[in-house]
Protein backbone atom coordinates (compact mmCIF):
# COMPACT_ATOMS: atom_id res chain seq x y z
CA UNK A 1 0.00 0.00 0.00
CA UNK A 2 1.05 3.46 -0.74
CA UNK A 3 1.40 6.41 1.55
CA UNK A 4 -1.42 7.68 0.05
CA UNK A 5 -3.48 4.54 1.08
CA UNK A 6 -3.83 3.56 -2.93
CA UNK A 7 -2.83 -0.39 -3.42
CA UNK A 8 -3.75 -2.88 -6.70
CA UNK A 9 -7.05 -3.61 -6.89
CA UNK A 10 -7.66 -7.41 -5.50
CA UNK A 11 -4.63 -7.05 -2.45
CA UNK A 12 -6.37 -6.09 0.50
CA UNK A 13 -10.38 -5.40 1.23
CA UNK A 14 -11.08 -1.34 0.85
CA UNK A 15 -10.31 0.02 4.48
CA UNK A 16 -13.36 2.08 5.92
CA UNK A 17 -12.56 4.77 7.61
CA UNK A 18 -14.50 6.58 10.58
CA UNK A 19 -14.08 10.62 9.81
CA UNK A 20 -15.22 13.85 12.62
CA UNK A 21 -15.26 16.86 11.33
CA UNK A 22 -15.52 20.23 13.88
CA UNK A 23 -17.18 23.47 13.67
CA UNK A 24 -16.04 27.02 14.49
CA UNK A 25 -17.79 29.22 16.49
CA UNK A 26 -15.31 31.06 19.57
CA UNK A 27 -16.39 29.91 22.93
CA UNK A 28 -19.18 28.19 21.80
CA UNK A 29 -16.85 25.22 21.26
CA UNK A 30 -17.80 23.82 24.54
CA UNK A 31 -21.21 22.60 22.40
CA UNK A 32 -19.19 21.00 20.43
CA UNK A 33 -17.30 18.99 23.40
CA UNK A 34 -20.25 18.20 25.33
CA UNK A 35 -21.90 16.62 22.44
CA UNK A 36 -18.61 14.30 21.50
CA UNK A 37 -18.35 13.75 25.08
CA UNK A 38 -22.22 12.20 25.27
CA UNK A 39 -21.07 10.30 21.91
CA UNK A 40 -18.17 8.58 23.51
CA UNK A 41 -19.82 7.58 26.58
CA UNK A 42 -22.46 6.13 24.37
CA UNK A 43 -19.38 4.03 23.43
CA UNK A 44 -18.94 3.03 26.63
CA UNK A 45 -19.79 4.66 29.55
CA UNK A 46 -17.45 3.34 32.21
CA UNK A 47 -14.58 3.97 29.79
CA UNK A 48 -15.39 6.51 26.85
CA UNK A 49 -12.41 5.93 24.14
CA UNK A 50 -10.87 8.89 23.09
CA UNK A 51 -11.66 10.13 19.44
CA UNK A 52 -8.65 9.47 18.27
CA UNK A 53 -9.00 5.90 18.98
CA UNK A 54 -12.35 5.82 17.17
CA UNK A 55 -11.86 8.07 14.35
CA UNK A 56 -8.96 7.74 11.30
CA UNK A 57 -9.44 11.65 10.40
CA UNK A 58 -10.36 14.33 12.72
CA UNK A 59 -10.29 18.15 11.17
CA UNK A 60 -11.63 21.32 12.04
CA UNK A 61 -11.35 24.92 11.47
CA UNK A 62 -10.99 27.95 13.58
CA UNK A 63 -12.11 26.86 17.39
CA UNK A 64 -12.77 23.81 16.01
CA UNK A 65 -9.31 23.57 14.76
CA UNK A 66 -8.01 24.02 17.77
CA UNK A 67 -10.17 21.09 19.53
CA UNK A 68 -9.42 19.09 16.32
CA UNK A 69 -5.29 19.32 17.18
CA UNK A 70 -5.97 18.69 21.35
CA UNK A 71 -8.04 15.72 19.89
CA UNK A 72 -5.97 14.11 17.37
CA UNK A 73 -2.53 15.41 17.09
CA UNK A 74 -2.43 15.64 20.95
CA UNK A 75 -4.48 12.55 21.41
CA UNK A 76 -5.94 14.24 24.42
CA UNK A 77 -9.34 12.59 26.04
CA UNK A 78 -12.79 14.18 25.49
CA UNK A 79 -12.32 15.13 29.38
CA UNK A 80 -9.01 16.42 28.99
CA UNK A 81 -9.45 18.73 26.09
CA UNK A 82 -12.44 20.54 27.81
CA UNK A 83 -10.64 20.89 31.24
CA UNK A 84 -7.88 22.28 28.49
CA UNK A 85 -10.41 24.52 26.41
CA UNK A 86 -11.71 26.04 29.82
CA UNK A 87 -8.67 26.91 30.87
CA UNK A 88 -7.87 28.25 27.12
CA UNK A 89 -10.78 30.66 26.92
CA UNK A 90 -11.16 31.74 30.59
CA UNK A 91 -7.78 33.70 30.00
CA UNK A 92 -7.90 34.14 26.29
CA UNK A 93 -11.34 35.46 25.29
CA UNK A 94 -12.23 37.37 28.90
CA UNK A 95 -10.10 40.13 27.98
CA UNK A 96 -11.38 41.53 24.38
CA UNK A 97 -9.50 44.76 23.22
CA UNK A 98 -10.31 46.40 20.34
CA UNK A 99 -9.06 45.12 16.64
CA UNK A 100 -6.86 48.53 15.95
CA UNK A 101 -4.18 48.75 13.09
CA UNK A 102 -0.88 48.65 14.78
CA UNK A 103 2.07 49.55 12.55
CA UNK A 104 0.25 48.51 9.68
CA UNK A 105 -0.85 44.98 10.88
CA UNK A 106 -4.13 44.12 11.91
CA UNK A 107 -4.49 43.90 15.28
CA UNK A 108 -7.30 40.89 17.02
CA UNK A 109 -9.93 41.59 19.26
CA UNK A 110 -8.21 39.22 21.07
CA UNK A 111 -4.70 38.52 22.58
CA UNK A 112 -2.60 35.97 20.44
CA UNK A 113 0.37 35.98 22.88
CA UNK A 114 -2.04 34.20 25.13
CA UNK A 115 -3.57 31.90 22.78
CA UNK A 116 -0.16 31.12 21.56
CA UNK A 117 1.28 30.69 25.07
CA UNK A 118 -1.81 28.21 26.04
CA UNK A 119 -0.93 26.13 23.51
CA UNK A 120 2.82 25.90 24.30
CA UNK A 121 2.08 25.42 27.96
CA UNK A 122 -0.04 22.51 26.74
CA UNK A 123 2.23 20.86 24.61
CA UNK A 124 4.76 20.92 27.64
CA UNK A 125 2.22 19.54 30.03
CA UNK A 126 2.05 16.38 28.00
CA UNK A 127 5.76 16.13 27.39
CA UNK A 128 5.94 17.69 24.04
CA UNK A 129 8.26 20.19 23.28
CA UNK A 130 6.63 23.68 22.87
CA UNK A 131 7.98 23.89 18.93
CA UNK A 132 6.77 20.19 18.11
CA UNK A 133 6.00 19.99 14.70
CA UNK A 134 2.15 19.12 13.27
CA UNK A 135 4.09 16.38 11.11
CA UNK A 136 2.86 12.81 12.39
CA UNK A 137 4.66 11.19 9.50
CA UNK A 138 6.97 8.94 11.86
CA UNK A 139 3.71 7.43 13.52
CA UNK A 140 1.79 5.98 11.06
CA UNK A 141 -1.34 4.30 12.42
CA UNK A 142 -2.32 7.59 14.51
CA UNK A 143 -5.27 9.65 13.98
CA UNK A 144 -4.55 11.72 10.70
CA UNK A 145 -5.14 15.42 11.81
CA UNK A 146 -5.51 18.55 9.77
CA UNK A 147 -7.38 22.44 10.19
CA UNK A 148 -8.22 25.07 7.59
CA UNK A 149 -6.62 28.09 7.09
CA UNK A 150 -6.72 30.77 4.61
CA UNK A 151 -4.12 32.99 3.29
CA UNK A 152 -4.15 36.87 3.54
CA UNK A 153 -4.57 38.54 0.76
CA UNK A 154 -5.78 35.79 -1.53
CA UNK A 155 -8.22 34.76 0.54
CA UNK A 156 -7.65 30.78 -0.61
CA UNK A 157 -7.99 28.06 1.99
CA UNK A 158 -5.66 26.43 3.14
CA UNK A 159 -5.10 22.54 4.91
CA UNK A 160 -2.05 22.34 7.83
CA UNK A 161 -1.95 18.83 8.28
CA UNK A 162 0.00 16.25 10.11
CA UNK A 163 0.28 14.08 7.14
CA UNK A 164 1.36 13.91 3.64
CA UNK A 165 -1.47 13.82 1.03
CA UNK A 166 0.36 13.60 -2.30
CA UNK A 167 -2.83 14.72 -4.07
CA UNK A 168 -2.16 18.33 -2.63
CA UNK A 169 1.46 18.22 -4.31
CA UNK A 170 2.09 22.26 -4.64
CA UNK A 171 5.52 22.75 -3.39
CA UNK A 172 3.91 25.50 -1.06
CA UNK A 173 1.80 22.91 0.63
CA UNK A 174 4.95 20.77 0.97
CA UNK A 175 6.94 22.89 2.73
CA UNK A 176 4.45 23.92 5.28
CA UNK A 177 3.95 20.11 5.90
CA UNK A 178 7.88 20.31 6.78
CA UNK A 179 7.71 23.19 8.71
CA UNK A 180 4.51 23.96 10.05
CA UNK A 181 4.69 23.79 14.10
CA UNK A 182 1.58 22.27 15.99
CA UNK A 183 1.08 25.98 18.02
CA UNK A 184 1.19 27.96 14.78
CA UNK A 185 -1.07 25.51 13.29
CA UNK A 186 -3.43 26.51 16.14
CA UNK A 187 -2.73 30.41 15.26
CA UNK A 188 -3.39 29.71 11.56
CA UNK A 189 -6.59 28.27 11.94
CA UNK A 190 -7.47 30.45 14.67
CA UNK A 191 -6.97 33.71 12.73
CA UNK A 192 -10.18 34.64 12.09
CA UNK A 193 -12.11 38.07 11.03
CA UNK A 194 -11.43 40.35 14.03
CA UNK A 195 -10.52 37.75 16.84
CA UNK A 196 -6.95 37.16 16.44
CA UNK A 197 -4.54 39.15 14.19
CA UNK A 198 -2.49 37.50 11.21
CA UNK A 199 0.29 34.89 11.50
CA UNK A 200 3.32 34.21 9.20
CA UNK A 201 4.89 30.72 8.57
CA UNK A 202 7.71 30.54 6.32
CA UNK A 203 6.85 33.17 3.44
CA UNK A 204 3.29 32.51 3.95
CA UNK A 205 0.95 34.83 5.62
CA UNK A 206 -2.52 33.29 7.05
CA UNK A 207 -5.62 35.70 7.83
CA UNK A 208 -9.25 35.08 6.99
CA UNK A 209 -11.93 38.03 6.62
CA UNK A 210 -14.63 35.37 7.75
CA UNK A 211 -14.95 34.51 3.95
CA UNK A 212 -13.07 30.71 4.79
CA UNK A 213 -14.61 27.97 6.02
CA UNK A 214 -16.49 27.85 9.10
CA UNK A 215 -17.56 24.17 8.71
CA UNK A 216 -14.85 21.89 7.29
CA UNK A 217 -16.78 18.81 6.06
CA UNK A 218 -16.30 19.19 2.09
CA UNK A 219 -12.79 19.58 2.93
CA UNK A 220 -12.85 16.37 5.18
CA UNK A 221 -14.86 14.25 2.74
CA UNK A 222 -11.93 15.24 -0.38
CA UNK A 223 -9.10 14.30 2.42
CA UNK A 224 -10.40 11.46 3.19
CA UNK A 225 -10.76 10.40 -0.53
CA UNK A 226 -7.53 11.32 -1.32
CA UNK A 227 -6.21 9.30 1.32
CA UNK A 228 -8.08 6.13 1.44
CA UNK A 229 -10.24 5.60 -1.38
CA UNK A 230 -9.40 3.31 -3.81
CA UNK A 231 -12.21 2.47 -6.50
CA UNK A 232 -12.53 6.38 -8.08
CA UNK A 233 -16.61 5.18 -9.46
CA UNK A 234 -17.23 4.59 -5.90
CA UNK A 235 -17.08 7.76 -4.18
CA UNK A 236 -17.92 6.89 -0.56
CA UNK A 237 -17.24 3.29 -0.52
CA UNK A 238 -14.19 3.91 1.87
CA UNK A 239 -16.61 6.01 4.30
CA UNK A 240 -17.62 3.94 7.50
CA UNK A 241 -18.76 6.84 9.33
CA UNK A 242 -18.51 10.73 9.38
CA UNK A 243 -19.50 13.07 11.75
CA UNK A 244 -19.72 16.62 11.25
CA UNK A 245 -20.42 18.68 14.55
CA UNK A 246 -21.45 22.26 14.90
CA UNK A 247 -21.44 24.96 17.78
CA UNK A 248 -25.15 26.05 17.77
CA UNK A 249 -27.61 27.33 14.98
CA UNK A 250 -27.09 30.75 13.65
CA UNK A 251 -27.95 33.91 15.10
CA UNK A 252 -31.31 35.89 14.87
CA UNK A 253 -31.33 38.79 12.51
CA UNK A 254 -32.36 41.12 15.38
CA UNK A 255 -29.26 40.53 17.64
CA UNK A 256 -27.72 43.81 16.77
CA UNK A 257 -24.76 43.33 19.77
CA UNK A 258 -23.34 39.94 18.11
CA UNK A 259 -20.28 40.61 15.88
CA UNK A 260 -21.04 40.36 12.39
CA UNK A 261 -18.67 37.61 12.09
CA UNK A 262 -19.75 35.60 14.14
CA UNK A 263 -22.97 35.69 12.93
CA UNK A 264 -21.61 34.88 9.72
CA UNK A 265 -19.66 32.09 10.77
CA UNK A 266 -22.63 30.68 12.01
CA UNK A 267 -24.63 30.69 9.10
CA UNK A 268 -21.99 29.90 6.64
CA UNK A 269 -21.61 26.81 9.15
CA UNK A 270 -25.20 25.58 8.61
CA UNK A 271 -25.51 26.49 4.79
CA UNK A 272 -22.23 23.95 4.46
CA UNK A 273 -23.92 21.37 6.11
CA UNK A 274 -27.28 21.70 4.54
CA UNK A 275 -25.53 21.45 0.81
CA UNK A 276 -23.88 18.65 2.31
CA UNK A 277 -26.50 17.03 3.03
CA UNK A 278 -28.41 17.34 -0.20
CA UNK A 279 -24.98 16.42 -2.12
CA UNK A 280 -24.17 13.11 0.26
CA UNK A 281 -27.60 11.96 0.57
CA UNK A 282 -26.96 8.33 0.86
CA UNK A 283 -24.44 8.57 3.57
CA UNK A 284 -27.32 9.84 5.97
CA UNK A 285 -29.74 7.35 4.78
CA UNK A 286 -27.16 4.36 5.20
CA UNK A 287 -26.89 5.83 8.41
CA UNK A 288 -22.99 6.46 7.79
CA UNK A 289 -23.05 10.76 8.23
CA UNK A 290 -24.08 12.52 11.47
CA UNK A 291 -24.83 15.93 11.96
CA UNK A 292 -24.98 17.25 15.44
CA UNK A 293 -25.41 20.96 15.89
CA UNK A 294 -27.88 22.22 18.73
CA UNK A 295 -30.73 24.76 17.41
CA UNK A 296 -31.58 26.14 20.12
CA UNK A 297 -30.49 28.34 23.18
CA UNK A 298 -27.29 29.42 21.80
CA UNK A 299 -28.97 32.44 19.79
CA UNK A 300 -27.97 34.94 22.03
CA UNK A 301 -24.17 33.89 22.95
CA UNK A 302 -21.37 35.89 21.38
CA UNK A 303 -17.87 34.94 20.92
CA UNK A 304 -16.42 35.28 24.05
CA UNK A 305 -19.13 34.94 26.68
CA UNK A 306 -17.29 32.20 28.52
CA UNK A 307 -19.57 33.06 31.44
CA UNK A 308 -22.43 32.05 29.77
CA UNK A 309 -20.80 28.37 29.45
CA UNK A 310 -23.61 27.21 31.50
CA UNK A 311 -25.85 28.19 29.38
CA UNK A 312 -24.35 26.22 26.58
CA UNK A 313 -24.01 22.79 28.37
CA UNK A 314 -27.19 22.73 29.61
CA UNK A 315 -28.80 24.11 26.06
CA UNK A 316 -26.22 21.24 24.72
CA UNK A 317 -27.54 18.43 26.95
CA UNK A 318 -30.89 18.90 26.40
CA UNK A 319 -30.88 19.06 22.66
CA UNK A 320 -28.32 15.58 22.60
CA UNK A 321 -31.76 14.22 24.98
CA UNK A 322 -34.60 14.80 21.83
CA UNK A 323 -35.86 11.99 20.37
CA UNK A 324 -35.09 12.24 17.28
CA UNK A 325 -31.07 13.30 17.88
CA UNK A 326 -31.48 9.86 20.44
CA UNK A 327 -32.02 7.80 17.68
CA UNK A 328 -29.15 9.37 15.90
CA UNK A 329 -26.95 8.61 18.72
CA UNK A 330 -28.04 4.71 18.86
CA UNK A 331 -27.29 4.66 14.87
CA UNK A 332 -23.72 6.18 16.31
CA UNK A 333 -23.41 3.74 18.29
CA UNK A 334 -24.69 0.84 16.44
CA UNK A 335 -22.40 1.84 13.31
CA UNK A 336 -19.33 1.67 15.45
CA UNK A 337 -20.10 -1.20 17.05
CA UNK A 338 -18.40 -2.82 13.97
CA UNK A 339 -15.69 -0.71 13.95
CA UNK A 340 -12.08 -2.05 12.80
CA UNK A 341 -10.78 -1.45 16.63
CA UNK A 342 -12.68 -3.47 18.60
CA UNK A 343 -14.13 -1.33 20.94
CA UNK A 344 -16.65 -2.11 23.32
CA UNK A 345 -20.25 -1.05 22.85
CA UNK A 346 -22.74 -0.65 25.45
CA UNK A 347 -26.25 0.31 23.98
CA UNK A 348 -28.01 3.39 25.25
Amino acid sequence: MSATGASEPGTQPQKEVCLLSLDGGGVRGISTLMILKILMESIDPKNPPKPCDCFDMIGGTSTGGLIALMLGRLRMSVNECIDAYEKMAHDVFTKPRNPVISKGRLRGRFDHEALERHVKQLLESRAISADALLDDRLNPNSCKTFVCATFAGSDENIILSSYNNRQRNHQRDQDLLKTTKIWEAARATSAVGRFFGPITIGDETFFDKASGESNPIETMLVEAQDMYRRDKSLPDQHIKCIVSIGTGLYFKSDLGHIDRSLKKIAIDAELYAQNFRHKNSKLFDSRRAFRFNVHSGLENIDLEEVAKWGEIKAATRLYMQEEQVHEQIKDFVKNMQTRECKLLIHFI
